[in-house]
């Protein structure tokens, strides 16, 4: 029998911002690396360090030590240093699937041009793992993966390396971290007895779970200095136990499993269990601080949609290229995305820098929207004074036709800035009698005035100060029809003496409103009641409010052992109709909710004071609606409690479609026996990105939710689907939670700004459909689209519109999904990612404007794999897989960047 290895790695994992905020971790980083690089150039015995498998660590280090970079380069080409492949850990589940893809594409090519780069999927400490992470790694040429939280403990999950398979058949090579995790191997000053006995009881552990000759055993741990004793504990190690003592890496010691393993388990799909064995899963954090899910779901949208897309069309027609900014935008954002920070499981003072980040992401991506449009569709300022056409941008690859909001202005006077006396202003003109829209057929094309109101008009150009005017501004609805995928359509803004009159196409009343698809009711108690008219499926008991006590903290939702729970339709709702159309109609509902103040001092229930919590629900359809729109607005004077909203389906089911990155996943709500989980118990709740779909035989619902990915699947015979708006706590980690036996989960802190007090809103949709239309089906996917990632208006002043309608691209196959248009990370062109959410393969075509010179199949780094054929010179015919990810690299003809 081989002789088993041990490899022995050091390392340190570095939260940048948790119980204490970036700038006084980065004080501590600066300190530890400083120390570190000191202690491998004087111990040439200390083989090597692994700095937590993310680049950014570099990034802050060099930012206030950047004399010592080339000591970095030296160690990292070396192997002493290991980084790598990610620039910053993360959370899988609440960011997007593209957020991954930019976080690796960073990492590996910063780690890269340091002169090395681990090729290993480091995850150690995500709390939970995603079903297409496997196809992830492969897509940036990574065959393996470590991982902890999310898995083991259950009966055929006894060993520590296993082949773990994603949805499209990618396998990786996964190793599975001991129940101590990263930091069971760090001794540091312990006396040598105390080492070997411990290291005995380690060894126990570690060789029954082998697979093969070799061992894995960190030498690190949370914000740790290196192990500075390491070479002498080895030596310890050797002279009293059998076996090969290796201080060793990562790399080292996968590539040393590769060549013995044979036989492995498969596994397969998502890891979010393994309650009986790590210390913890961390079920809770999806929830937390529901404010910086709302946010970093914005941003990505606005990132992945909007700025980067326009941004690959612009520089295709000629503006120098934005990409650095957006670069820099992702690169904000992703700072947000470390598992901790997005988890919503920090102090506050974390939280609020998030939010400035987030908002610096934004306006770069706002101003590279403006700048391609800006190029796309150039303003000539000179030419009136009126706005004379609006635009409404398509983000999506597919036709759009529905009722899109936008704005519309009519000069009054100019304003002066200064006190120059020379100046005189005109008198200001009367407000406009009227106007229509003209599409470029020459049709009237129907609106509905929103609002009107005197703005401040202000524009800006390059070689002159700001022009500042009055200006009579419209807020309007309008019915937007066949705007062209992926590009624009322009109305034309004729001045007239009346405004528009369109046929009205809904009716509504005081509790009702009614298109061609759907009736929606609400009755006394504010219960929803939607009526699907193409089937004569009702559903009824929608959009209730649960509220219920939470004595957990920023990890774990925890309920208090006296608990009590409010429901909104035991009280007499306050309805009103808003807007009675012609292109929407609309009912706000308002309910008021006694609940508890907080809980009881002893945390072991709920307050007897009572406070109101006001809520406040929009419900709107347009003649296009299959979906019901809620925009539902709270006004939270409450603690320690957990408010959801209530879908209740109509079917018996315990089986749910979630949207997942790059995939759907089916999952099943089981109950437990909680007896028998003494660590954790198993969440009840469940992560999404844009919709959950419950079917049942005869009906089936789809929640699409913007920004709010936790919900539960509730076994009531009702197939009832609760949507976690607040999940309101005062703690980063509490030691006395019922659904966490096993202890607190990190440091004592208090956090107030965790109970989320303040008024707050939310966006979901309902829709109801056939069981025959799959969650990865053509109605779901374009519906998920018109939901979250509306089309973009925008104005111009030219005399005459160029052009008055453009698409760039479209995507045919009705099952694809568009998941990035983008400018390459090195050289010209573009980079299109799509991919098919279904279990069976799918044919599509992709087509563009711009003549192609040349087309490649890529990984998700971007590199080409192969050349996909083209047809008459904008047209790629493709085949994406069941449940596959296709990435293509585009580069135009000549003439084209």
């Amino acid at each position: 029998m081989t002789p088993p290895t041990y490899h022995i790695v050091s390392h340190s994992h570095w939260d940048r911002e948790w119980y204490k905020s970036f700038q006084q971790f980065r004080a501590m980083l600066v300190n530890m690396v400083d120390d570190l690089l000191d202690l491998l150039q004087r111990e040439k015995n200390f083989r090597c360090f692994t700095l937590d498998g993310q680049t950014i660590v570099l990034e802050d280090y060099l930012a206030v030590r950047p004399e010592r970079e080339h000591e970095l380069r030296k160690l990292i080409a070396t192997g002493r240093l290991a980084t790598g492949p990610w620039y910053i850990l993360p959370d899988e589940f609440l960011v997007s699937a593209e957020a991954t893809v930019r976080n690796l594409l960073v990492g590996t090519r910063m780690a890269r041009a340091f002169g090395g780069g681990m090729a290993v999927g480091y995850i150690p400490d995500s709390f939970g793992h995603i079903a297409m992470m496997p196809a992830v790694l492969r897509g940036f040429g990574i065959d393996s993966a470590l991982v902890y939280r999310g898995f083991g403990g259950e009966a055929d999950q006894k060993t520590s390396e296993y082949w773990w398979r994603s949805p499209d058949g990618s396998r990786v090579l996964m190793v599975h971290l001991y129940s101590n995790g990263y930091s069971a191997g760090y001794f540091h000053d312990e006396p040598d007895e105390e080492i070997v006995r411990r290291f005995d009881a380690l060894k126990a552990e570690l060789d029954a779970r082998a697979t093969t000759s070799h061992r894995l055993l960190m030498n690190g741990g949370d914000h740790h200095w290196p192990d500075p004793r390491l070479p002498e504990t080895l030596e310890l190690l050797r002279k009293n136990f059998q076996g090969r003592f290796l201080h060793s890496s990562v790399q080292q010691y996968v590539d040393a499993v590769k060549g013995e393993a044979s036989g492995l388990a498969e596994i397969n799909g998502e890891l979010r269990f393994g309650y009986r064995y790590a210390f913890a899963v961390l079920g809770g954090v999806y929830s937390s601080r529901m404010y910086i899910k709302q946010a970093n779901w914005k941003s990505q949208n606005l990132l992945q949609r909007y700025a980067e897309p326009l941004s690959a069309m612009a520089t295709a027609m000629g503006l120098k290229s934005q990409a650095p900014l957006v670069r820099k935008a992702w690169r904000t954002l992703m700072q947000n995305h470390t598992h901790d920070s997005i988890c919503g499981c920090s102090i506050d003072a974390v939280h609020r820098e998030m939010m400035t980040r987030f908002a610096a992401s934004d306006q770069i991506a706002n101003s590279v929207v403006d700048l391609s449009l800006g190029a796309l569709v150039p303003e000539d300022e000179r030419a009136a004074k009126d706005d004379r056409f609006l635009y409404f941008y398509n983000p999506s690859a597919f036709h759009r036709s529905e009722i899109a909001e936008a704005e519309a202005r009519f000069y009054l006077q100019d304003i002066v800035v200064g006190l120059n006396p020379d100046v005189k202003t005109v008198p200001k003109l009367p407000r406009a009698a009227g106007f229509a829209l003209v599409d470029p057929a020459g049709n009237q094309v129907p609106y509905q005035i929103v609002r009107r109101e005197e703005v401040h008009d202000i524009s800006y150009n390059r070689f002159n100060y700001p022009k500042q005017t009055w200006a009579d501004s419209f807020t309007l609805l309008v019915d937007a029809r066949d705007i062209p995928p992926l590009g624009f359509k322009g109305l034309r803004i004729d001045r007239k003496k009346g405004f528009a009159h369109p046929a009205q196409r809904l009716s509504s009343g005081s509790r009702f409103l009614e298109n061609e698809f759907l009736r929606v009711e609400v009755n006394g108690r504010g219960e929803v009641t939607v009526r699907d008219k193409l089937r004569g499926t009702e559903y009824s008991g929608l959009n209730v409010f649960e509220d219920s006590g939470d004595v957990g903290d920023e990890y774990n939702y925890s309920y208090p052992k006296q608990d009590s729970t409010q429901l909104s339709k035991v009280g007499k709702a306050k309805i009103q109709r808003i807007e009675e159309g012609p292109l929407r109609a609309s009912l706000r509902v308002e309910v008021t909710l006694r609940v508890p103040a907080s809980a009881a001092p002893d945390r072991k229930s709920r307050s007897p004071r009572r406070v109101l919590l006001h809520i406040t629900s929009e419900l709107s359809i347009t003649p296009y609606s299959r979906s019901v729109e809620f925009s539902t607005t709270v006004e939270n004077s409450a603690k320690d409690h957990r408010l959801r909203v209530l879908f209740p389906v109509g079917v018996k089911t315990d089986r749910v479609q979630a949207d997942s990155q790059f995939c759907i996943v089916e999952r099943q709500q089981k109950s437990y026996d909680l007896r028998k989980f003494t660590i954790e118990h198993p969440a009840a709740v469940a992560p999404m990105q844009r919709f959950i779909t419950v079917r049942g035989p005869q009906r089936a619902l789809t929640l699409f939710a913007y920004g709010l990915p936790e919900y539960e699947l509730k076994l009531d015979r009702k197939g009832t689907l609760a949507l976690t708006l607040l999940r309101c706590v005062g703690l980063l980690a509490g030691d006395d939670l019922i659904t966490r036996p096993g202890g607190k989960a990190g440091w004592h802190n208090e956090t107030p700004e965790a109970q989320c007090q303040g008024v707050y809103t939310f966006r979901y949709a309902v829709l109801p459909h056939s069981p025959d239309a799959p969650a990865w089906g053509e109605l779901i996917h374009r519906e998920s689209e018109r939901f979250h990632l509306p089309l973009l208006a925008f104005r111009r002043k030219h005399a005459s519109a160029q052009p008055v309608q453009f698409s760039f691209g479209s995507v045919s196959g009705g099952l694809l999904v568009l998941s990035a248009l983008k400018e390459p990370e090195e050289g010209a062109g573009a980079v299109v990612r799509l991919y098919n959410p279904g279990p069976a393969e799918v044919a599509g075509i992709l087509r563009f404007a711009h003549p192609i010179a040349r087309a490649e199949v890529a990984g998700l780094n971007e590199e080409p794999r192969g050349v996909l054929e083209t047809k008459d010179g904008t047209t790629i015919p493709l085949r994406v897989p069941a449940c596959g990810i296709m990435t293509v690299r585009i580069r135009w003809a000549d003439g084209h960047k």
